[in-house]
């Protein structure tokens, strides 16, 4: 029988005997939702614990090969009642608003590596299934201009689109730098095939937006050259759907910011609806 972690204390680290025989004293580094991190090895190594067990640490792993960066990957393991990924350590920082004009080409060199991998058509059903779930939740704010941004052209079939291999999670903790400027984008459980303008919309809406709105707009469009007016549209769609995904995030799962975001958020947006066609 497998058993949960040890703790000292009601607010100590949890101790993973296994893990530490293996990897050394293990040093928290960060936490999330999904997740805790600590140092291992005297800092050469990563442990990701993932705080449920549904294969994340195998489903991370295979991304992380798939994205080409098997390197990163030390081990997938399972013991001390838990499941962890084990990855060679990054010596970089989350992505701050006077990091981003020096990251931005290897972000576009990244990504752009990423979406040359097209698997199948995006899955509108998705889509739509997101829309009706963000209606009903946000039905009580202004916000038609959004939702009919996303309906008018999914509806009209201008959102059907070759599938590539996308992060999917492109905020601005999930972007690192060090101080010589290399870039890792990290936290790949999310990766799938989709849209890749639902990344490249993810990317603005969670890390670009750092940036004042013009500049913001024009790093967003940096990594469209040459667009033709139908991309645009589409891009366009995926932001006002980004927007809606990151409002609901938030009304479900940290309520007392909300209004704060909404104030944020939708402003932004429609400062792109504004200026790309919508069809």
């Amino acid at each position: 029988m497998t058993r949960p972690p040890a703790s000292t204390g009601p607010d100590a680290a949890p101790h993973f005997p296994e893990l530490e025989a293996r990897y050394g004293t293990l040093t928290p580094m960060d936490s999330g939702m999904q997740s805790r991190v600590y140092a291992a090895r005297g800092g050469e190594v990563v442990v990701k614990v993932y705080r449920n067990r549904r294969g994340d640490h195998a489903r991370e792993a295979e991304n992380l090969r798939r994205a080409g960066m098997a390197h990163m990957v030390v081990d997938v393991v399972q013991a001390d009642g838990i499941e962890a990924l084990i990855m060679r350590r990054f010596a970089g920082r989350p992505l701050r608003a006077e990091d981003i004009p020096r990251a931005l080409p290897s972000l576009r060199a990244a990504l752009g590596a990423l979406h040359r991998d097209v698997h199948g058509t995006v899955d509108l059903g998705k889509v739509e299934q997101r829309l009706r779930r963000f209606r009903s939740a946000l039905a009580a704010f202004p916000l038609d201009d959004l939702f009919g941004a996303v309906e008018r052209p999914l509806e009209a079939g201008r959102l059907a689109h070759a599938a590539s291999f996308c992060h999917l999670d492109l905020w601005q903790d999930n972007i690192l730098i060090s101080d010589g400027g290399e870039v890792l984008l990290i936290d790949w459980t999310k990766a799938a095939y989709d849209d890749p303008l639902r990344d490249l919309a993810l990317l603005k809406t969670g890390t670009l937006d750092l940036l004042p709105p013009d500049d913001a707009m024009a790093a967003a469009l940096s990594f469209l050259p040459g667009a033709d007016r139908a991309t645009l549209a589409r891009y366009r769609a995926y932001i006002a759907l980004t927007t809606l995904h990151d409002l609901y995030w938030f009304l479900m799962n940290e309520p007392y910011e909300f209004e704060a975001q909404r104030a944020r958020k939708v402003p932004r947006a429609r400062h792109v609806l504004a200026r790309l066609p919508e069809h």
